[in-house]
């Protein structure tokens, strides 16, 4: 089953390197991750106030989300990427100096800062993606993508839980920020042209540049609803819901590292089986991937479900399995979609709108969950339960998009738009 991921990996060096980059910095991440988080709730007793911080990890990426398509489109990609990681390495570093309750601010501007350079980072790389690989290896690549970022949640959720629960935030914090010198140093490695496609005709001002790609997508109203896709599964997020769990429900380890650890973990194993299964089960034919999508938004429900009705670790590890099964299988086939529609010159600006209104969904959702537990004061089990009915909505307009507006490849502005 794995042959032809391994195959990937072994002959071509260019993804190799990229995919690399990816391995070190989503380990240090989670290491980060758990770092933020454990201080957070170490300073505040507040479920908006871990809210608050996924919300800050989420709005750069959102505001910044066109500007960076832009920059993706115009310059070298693998120029992004380096400078990305270099300027993160400092600012990592400065979560070292939160030692108390009045540098809670701290965290919030450190993080703002981080992710406003990771806006820059993601749409870069997933343009890049494309132009390191063969069209009939997309599939392949974008599934070791997101099944590489699922097993770095779960392999590095899972160290980074023991490690910060035994040696304490500052080593994990050191640990995030030498990840991203090692990806940028593997970035470099790249030998391939990774400059952008463009007419000369068309270079204008960057002003200029967002605005035709706001006008592509929306002249592509099937383009667009790819673009939601993502957005669309973030009824509920993982990440307040398994914080929320760590500090109030299943608490092991100091201030619940151990159960934080356990649940991202978790987590990442159920995002690493949801393209696997799915490429097992099909093909990569456009209508099973918009058909498998629709699979994807019904088994989230199913694991919100579980998640809430856990009378032990190990179910709720269960259900945020399956929640994530869900969504990684709808985060993979939307990419790949978008891949092999949009033309090169594009696809850096359509990349940043469809993670701008990920980012922007998730912002909402983990908020909006964090007011209402504490507001309202619904327990964490009950939200689970909440979550779960939400998602239907959804999954019945998915539905309703394959169904009735015919997202299919015969149809004429879908399959037309990978050939301007």
């Amino acid at each position: 089953m794995f042959k032809q991921y391994l195959t990937l990996i072994q002959n071509n060096a260019e993804f190799r390197y990229l995919w690399f980059a990816q391995v070190v910095s989503l380990f240090g991440d989670w290491f980060g991750t758990i770092a933020t988080v454990i201080l957070i709730s170490r300073f505040t007793d507040s479920g908006v106030a871990v809210g608050t911080l996924f919300v800050l990890r989420a709005l750069p990426l959102f505001a910044l989300g066109p500007v960076a398509g832009v920059i993706a489109d115009r310059f070298d990609r693998k120029k992004v990427l380096i400078v990305s990681d270099l300027l993160r390495v400092v600012i990592v570093l400065g979560f070292l100096l939160v030692r108390d309750g009045s540098l809670v601010w701290l965290i919030y501007l450190l993080t703002v800062l981080q992710f406003s350079i990771s806006a820059f980072f993601e749409p870069a790389r997933n343009a890049l993606l494309p132009t390191l690989v063969n069209k009939d290896e997309l599939l392949v690549a974008n599934t070791l993508s997101s099944s590489t970022w699922s097993a770095m949640l779960a392999f590095g959720a899972a160290i980074g839980g023991a490690v910060t629960g035994i040696f304490g935030t500052d080593t994990a914090i050191v640990l995030d920020a030498l990840t991203f010198l090692v990806s940028a140093a593997s970035v470099m490695q790249i030998t391939r042209d990774t400059r952008p496609v463009r007419d000369e005709a068309e270079i204008g001002g960057g002003w200029m540049d967002m605005i035709d790609g706001f006008r592509y997508v929306l002249d592509r109203p099937r383009i667009g609803v790819l673009t939601l896709t993502k957005g669309m599964s973030q009824v509920g997020t993982g990440d307040i819901m398994i914080a929320l769990y760590a500090a109030h429900v299943f608490i092991i380890g100091e201030d619940g590292a151990i159960t934080l650890g356990a649940l991202y973990a978790s987590f990442g194993v159920g995002a690493i089986l949801g393209p696997v299964i799915g490429n097992a089960l099909g093909d990569e034919s456009d209508r099973f991937l918009q058909n498998f999508i629709l699979v994807g938004f019904l088994v989230m429900p199913v694991g919100w479900i579980l998640y809430g009705a856990a009378p032990l670790l190990p179910i709720a590890m269960i259900g945020i399995c399956f929640r994530a099964i869900g969504g990684s299988i709808n985060w993979v086939y939307s990419s790949v979609l978008i891949q092999m529609k949009v033309p090169d010159k594009f696809m850096g600006r359509v990349f940043a709108l469809d993670f701008s209104i990920f980012t922007l969904m998730m912002a909402i959702a983990v908020w909006g969950t964090g007011f209402l537990i504490d507001t309202l004061d619904i327990d964490p089990r009950t939200m689970s339960f909440y979550l779960a009915a939400g998602h239907l909505a959804p999954a019945m307009l998915w539905w309703y998009f394959i169904s009735n507006r015919n997202l299919a490849p015969a149809a004429p502005d879908f399959a037309a738009a990978g050939q301007d």
